[in-house]
């Protein structure tokens, strides 16, 4: 078909190389630059399979923290009342995913005062082996990782979600 026709339609998810699940498999979600022994560091898993919307998450050991985007902006917060629970960061963006929040874009809870602060030390990053043989799927980068994301010299092996052949960036 056409662009025009391509456009009217869903992108079509497909799942090859023996993925089970169509939202993770080699990469990982990880965040770091809080201050040190802050829970705001570490692993987050995803907990919807949800392909259209903005994917949500918990801390990986700390599962009371959730990840989710607002509609105007990503924030953590701590509580089993989520999404209303104590506001521990946010990052205020049109971002599709964490990781293409733009560099020093998010704002943390600081202890001390209550207050929250600009903390351009603090990231979400895609981690994983970003090989040819095994390849980040879009949903773990963020479907706008090259519209958001700078790309020096790393080359970032991916699957398309459209055909599910295995491409990368350079």
């Amino acid at each position: 078909g056409s662009l025009a026709s391509a456009a009217n339609t869903r992108p079509i998810v497909v799942m090859e190389l023996g993925a089970a699940a169509s939202t993770s498999r080699y990469g990982r979600l990880l965040s770091r630059g809080a201050p040190a022994g802050s829970l705001l560091n570490g692993e987050w898993l995803r907990v919807d399979a949800d392909l259209v919307a903005h994917p949500r998450y918990v801390r990986r050991d700390v599962p009371e923290l959730h990840l989710f985007y607002t509609g105007s902006a990503w924030r953590i917060v701590r509580g089993s009342d989520y999404p209303s629970g104590e506001l521990l960061a946010e990052a205020v963006s049109a971002a599709l995913h964490p990781a293409t929040v733009g560099v020093s874009g998010w704002s943390l809870l600081e202890a001390e005062t209550g207050a929250v602060r600009h903390c351009p030390e603090y990231e979400m990053v895609c981690d994983g082996p970003n090989t040819e043989l095994q390849p980040f799927l879009m949903e773990e980068l963020g479907r706008d990782f090259f519209l958001r994301v700078q790309l020096t010299r790393k080359v970032v092996w991916f699957v398309c979600p459209a055909t599910g052949n295995v491409y990368h960036s350079a």
